[in-house]
């Protein structure tokens, strides 16, 4: 047991250190222009041991985008439990939280763009069930709000499920942008313009939240 546990803690740390350098590969050339060999040099290991890993580049990309949502699901959670019970101020606290961790992991940000994953049907599909994951954790929060009278200032019903998916595509959209170097704008600044918007656009007035940050983990 002894000699089988640092084996165990060497191949996850392998396994890491090869999703960093598939994340940095395919950021930089995109799914369909990565090379297996090139991300195995990246992470100065044998091709060999790369697909020892991981057998295919689809298997690759799923586990790239894999660690991704568990890395996202994890820090969500832990801002939107410090929030508190507010729900307009937890779905602000899970947006803003999407936004910092994926700022400082840019490879990550370029990995779960749609035209970096060109060539996989499969990864968009992973990417897909990703966003609808946080669409669903969105709109459980501005359903609550709804139904508590936060949402003060509509001059309209409001839908929660299509407001959260345009959230996150917001958000998405933007934070791709910015990975790609389409977008200018410091990233410490990106979030306190979308939220403008967001909490206009659900009726959320603006001073009400105004000292709503994410944690960290």
């Amino acid at each position: 047991m002894t000699t089988t546990q640092p084996r165990q803690a060497r191949a996850v740390e392998r396994r890491e250190l090869l999703l960093d350098a598939a994340a940095r590969v395919f950021a930089r050339r995109g799914y369909s222009d990565a090379q297996m060999d090139e991300i195995a040099a990246a992470a100065d290991t044998s091709k060999g041991g790369l697909y020892f890993h991981f057998p295919t580049k689809e298997a690759l990309i799923a586990a790239v985008i894999g660690r991704a949502g568990d890395v996202l699901r994890r820090r969500v959670d832990n801002a939107m439990s410090a929030a508190g019970s507010d729900p307009v101020a937890r779905a602000d606290a899970a947006l803003a939280t999407l936004i910092e961790t994926l700022s400082a992991h840019r490879s990550l940000a370029r990995v779960l763009a749609s035209e970096t994953l060109g060539g996989s049907a499969a990864a968009r599909e992973r990417v897909a069930e990703i966003e609808d994951e946080f669409v669903a954790l969105i709109s459980l929060e501005l359903r609550s709000a709804l139904d508590g009278g936060r949402l003060s200032q509509l001059d309209a019903p409001l839908d929660p499920d299509l407001t959260a998916r345009a959230w996150v595509g917001m958000v998405q959209s933007t934070l791709s942008a910015w990975a790609a170097g389409r977008v200018a704008m410091p990233i410490d600044r990106i979030y306190p313009e979308l939220r403008r918007l967001l909490l206009r656009s659900a009726g959320v007035p603006l001073q009400s939240n105004s000292n709503s940050h994410p944690s960290k983990e």
